[in-house]
């Protein structure tokens, strides 16, 4: 078995002490907490062609809150009811802004004819950063999720989009529809086809699902598109791959990973965490019905110190060694 191999087969294994760790921090994260997208201040953030729908939500008691804010950017086509489990994690704990990209419906498209690319979503996110008064002046935490992880490495690679800490949990290295669906069969399907169509998606994406958080998130995600943004993003992504090109990231990424399903193929994570120079891989087994409150109890523990002090103690040995050879990092003593 070849190093790389070794590395990822052995980043994706879990002691026993260690998902003890993670169902201790799961339990502490057990709250309830209303549902952000109806107690957050909305805004529409200008960006180019476009307007992106922010949800805010702060603290009431902002001194015992966290130190530094969090920005969560979800996956492709994401609701915001698909991330309440992240937000039980932060409530009353964190600063949170909630940031949806323009394939979401809450965006307003300004043109007939909109840059739905992967590249023009990153520069949304960095033009939303600026406008909150985030961009290069304040302390705070990057989390994006799935294809959101996706868009946020292009906007490293392109060397327009940083954060102090950024963390990527299941990040995609390419949108998971089948390319020759994307270029031959989509383009010539009117919308009102492929709305149609929903039930046969939502089919093909349940598969071999067994778990009901698994079923659940797929059934959000077809039923609660806006059918032609989902389109035509997805139609601008078709040739969209990340592997190959993660070296041209000179900072620190941290990958994090935990669950799988049909779609989230564990191995592709420590291999992009390896192919980024400075990237550091987490492994935190859990349930899949966890996934989202795993992100988020891992986003309050970064949040709660800040960018100097680098990863915490509490998440410190989750990390797994995917480079060649241990190394020193900022933030913990050796890369394990």
């Amino acid at each position: 078995m070849r190093e790389e191999e070794r590395l990822v087969e052995a980043a994706l294994t879990a002691t026993d002490e260690e998902v003890r760790g993670v169902s201790a921090l799961l339990e502490a994260a057990n709250s309830a907490a209303p549902h952000f997208w109806e107690i957050g201040e909305q805004v529409l953030v200008p960006v180019e062609d476009a307007e992106i729908r922010v949800i805010h939500c702060a603290p009431r008691t902002p001194r015992s809150a966290a130190q530094r804010p969090i920005v969560l950017v979800p996956g492709f086509g994401v609701i915001p009811e698909g991330f309440q489990d992240f937000y039980t994690a932060v409530h009353g704990k964190a600063e949170l802004y909630y940031v949806e990209t323009r394939e979401k419906g809450s965006s307003r498209l300004c043109s007939g004819r909109p840059d739905m690319s992967v590249a023009r979503s990153a520069r949304d996110l960095r033009l939303v950063m600026a406008a909150l008064g985030l961009a290069g002046r304040r302390d705070f935490v990057l989390v994006a999720v799935c294809w959101g992880a996706s868009i946020a490495l292009e906007g490293m690679i392109g060397g327009f989009l940083d954060a102090p800490t950024v963390l990527l949990a299941d990040p995609m290295h390419a949108l998971w529809f089948p390319k020759w669906v994307l270029r031959w069969i989509s383009p010539l399907l009117p919308v009102p086809i492929v709305r149609a169509l929903r039930p046969f998606v939502f089919r093909a994406m349940l598969g071999d699902m067994r778990e009901p958080a698994q079923k659940e998130r797929a059934r959000a995600f077809v039923y609660g598109a806006d059918v032609g943004k989902w389109k035509r993003s997805a139609e601008a992504a078709r040739d969209f791959e990340l592997f190959g090109r993660l070296s041209a990231i000179g900072r620190e990424v941290f990958v994090l990973n935990g669950t799988k399903d049909k779609i989230h193929d564990p191995r592709n994570y420590p291999r992009m965490a390896r192919e980024l120079p400075k990237g550091r891989f987490l492994y935190m087994s859990a349930g899949e019905h966890e996934r989202e409150k795993l992100v988020g109890t891992a986003a309050l523990e970064l949040a709660r110190v800040s960018a100097a002090q680098g990863l915490p103690p509490s998440l410190a040995w989750f990390e797994k060694r995917i480079h060649p050879s241990p190394r020193k990092a900022p933030g913990s003593s050796v890369s394990r």
